[in-house]
């Protein structure tokens, strides 16, 4: 099975403003509310159309990672250009229409996931983490329900079948039955659409900057989202 997939995950640092494309206020907002974990980010449509057409016809399996600095226009221009030409496996220096766009879409999902920094983070990310991932015969065998080890991780699968994730908070009971037993409540579990962009709040994630409650220093994937890679 063809999967195709681009991560991001949120840094630390200082940002910056830009008139933004996809509705990424109203997820910052949804995020905010403790009983969500999860959102998915309206208005991305055509640029993720982009990116799946021109990345489906990528020759060979790549895993790429990379920093991604969204401080200044031109440090994220160069490194989501050669993000792309990386990805394309191509060192042509001319640019064109094609180009253009999708290093345009790129940049949209970087600077929108850094928006949504919160709490301590609000007005201080200025890098993300990029990963992007092509494989022509993805097999995952029993993959392991988990959350991540950062404050937010926005999600799209191109091509293929998405993340399956938990749609609420889970309990520390739940998540140990997931863990172990790979099954849960299945009216709370479902699989990311081909397409849609999701953000995924992790164990680092902090809306406001309040101290931590003892709760919340016990039980640390409180409101953090979990999921694994589609079986």
């Amino acid at each position: 099975m063809l999967r195709i997939s681009i991560a991001f995950a949120v840094s630390l640092s200082l940002g910056s403003s830009y008139s933004p494309v996809g509705n990424w206020a109203a997820a910052k907002c949804s995020l905010r509310k403790p009983e969500c974990c999860v959102v998915s980010v309206r208005g991305l449509e055509d640029q993720l159309s982009i990116l799946q057409s021109e990345y489906n016809a990528v020759p060979i399996d790549i895993d790429l990672r990379a920093r991604v600095r969204v401080q200044s226009s031109s440090s994220l221009h160069y490194d989501c250009k050669k993000i792309h030409r990386s990805v394309l496996m191509t060192d042509d220096t001319d640019d064109n229409h094609k180009e253009a766009v999708c290093i345009a879409a790129l940049e949209e999902l970087a600077r929108g996931v850094a928006s949504l920094a919160d709490g301590p983070l609000d007005g201080v990310c200025e890098d993300v983490f990029l990963r992007i991932v092509c494989a022509s015969d993805y097999r995952a065998i029993d993959p392991m329900y988990h959350t991540d080890k950062c404050p937010l991780r926005g999600y799209v699968t191109l091509r293929g079948l998405g993340t399956e994730l938990m749609t609420r908070p889970s309990s520390p009971l739940e998540y140990a039955t997931l863990r172990t037993l790979g099954q849960g409540d299945s009216s709370s579990l479902r699989n990311a659409e081909e397409l849609e962009f999701i953000v995924m709040k992790g164990d680092y994630y902090k809306a406001t900057d309040a101290p931590s409650t003892w709760q919340d220093r016990i039980w640390t994937r409180s409101s953090a989202c979990v999921h694994r890679s589609p079986p």
